[in-house]
């Protein structure tokens, strides 16, 4: 049964990834943190919401976990020593950054506006 999880920061990533077997299909998306007004600084995060939300509901495979794991503030974000601009598993230049871990699997920006191709992610190879 595929499952939808909200973490913070780059050590609860870890954490977080060592709890599932290698059977699992884990999709991370990594995002603006949001504020007490519930929405991310970031807008192509907030733009992106509602197409992710919407493939993760209707084609998540039933193997699959998704991740969403917050980045931190603005200021956290644009470090450039920030764990995940350096990290060899993640690079991330840009958010939201959707991927699925393990492989070179990844969608960026503007990517994850568009539904379909967020589905053909979620397809086996």
């Amino acid at each position: 049964m595929a499952s939808k999880v909200s973490i913070e920061g780059f050590d609860q990533l870890k954490s977080t990834l060592e709890k599932y077997d290698k059977d699992k299909r884990i999709f991370v998306l990594f995002s603006g943190s949001k504020g007490k007004d519930g929405h991310s600084w970031c807008p192509d995060c907030v733009a992106a919401e509602k197409p992710i939300e919407e493939a993760v509901k209707s084609s998540l495979p039933s193997n699959g976990v998704f991740i969403e794991c917050f980045v931190g503030d603005r200021a956290s974000w644009k470090d450039t020593n920030s764990p995940f601009r350096t990290d060899s598993q993640t690079r991330l230049t840009d958010i939201p950054t959707l991927i699925e871990w393990g492989t070179p699997k990844r969608l960026v920006e503007r990517e994850l506006l568009d539904i379909e191709t967020i589905k053909v992610l979620f397809e086996e190879d």
